[in-house]
């Protein structure tokens, strides 16, 4: 975001973190400098702080993200109506159809997978819960931002952009408001190979109140997989109808 006054010290603690979180092992102050281009002392200092608020673990002289951040992600996530509601019927929803399925909220102008449960194949896409993710590259994030009116979509759209994921991504706001109608118009969205090459995704908007998040549910998988019938028919109806299970729960 422009305009906003930041705080250099929290920022630089949140770089370091996120390091962290993206390593796969354990790092060393200087390695953690280096990336992060901050001296030695300062890194120190902040490693120093996030160990004592037990976000940071130190092993051998090096540092790991500790796992005192899942129990920030679950409370907040506990906190989504939405989530409590959908996610025994997004768990079915993986189980019938053997894909991936996923519950995504909209934060900030971008979509975020707040609940993913996985079928029997071992296929995975290229994001995790809690990944922020543009809305107009996944099904979800379309299905969303259908939902939405336009004055929030265009301020979504300044804000955010169209840029391109891959050379399937919609880039053209006319084309974007388009596709919008059409998801409007039949109440489900896809992303053809938008997002990520080789993948393919379905989604549907949940209807929630005013002062909540816009939500949607979808399936993706290889697109060698969900093709023809199987995509157009089997999975769409899959996933309306578990959309419609959770907005049934929510009205209870």
């Amino acid at each position: 975001m422009t305009g906003t006054t930041t705080v250099d010290a929290t920022m630089n603690s949140f770089r370091i973190l996120e390091r962290l979180v993206a390593s796969d092992e354990a790092l060393g102050v200087t390695e953690l400098a280096a990336d992060v281009g901050l001296s030695k002392g300062v890194v120190h200092t902040h490693l120093n702080t996030l160990s004592e608020l037990g976000y940071v673990t130190k092993r051998d002289r090096k540092y790991l993200a500790s796992m005192g951040l899942l129990a920030l992600g679950e409370e907040v996530r506990s906190h989504l109506g939405v989530f409590a509601a959908a996610r025994q019927h997004v768990d079915n929803l993986a189980r019938v159809t053997g894909e991936v399925s996923t519950l995504f909220v909209e934060e900030d102008g971008v979509g975020i997978c707040a609940y993913m449960a996985h079928g029997p194949n071992d296929w995975e896409p290229a994001y995790a819960c809690g990944t922020r993710i543009p809305l107009h590259i996944t099904a979800p994030g379309k299905a969303m931002l259908a939902s939405l009116g336009r004055e929030r979509v265009d301020d979504i759209l300044d804000e955010r952009g169209l840029d391109a994921q891959t050379a399937e991504t919609i880039t053209d706001r006319n084309v974007l408001r388009g596709e919008l109608r059409t998801i409007r118009e039949n109440g489900i969205s896809f992303c053809r190979e938008e997002q990520s090459a080789g993948v393919i995704g379905v989604g549907t908007s949940i209807a929630l109140t005013e002062r909540a998040p816009a939500a949607a549910i979808g399936v993706c998988g290889p697109a060698s997989r969900l093709t023809g019938r199987y995509l157009e028919e089997d999975i769409t109806g899959q996933v309306i109808s578990t959309a419609k299970s959770i907005q049934v729960e929510l009205t209870r």
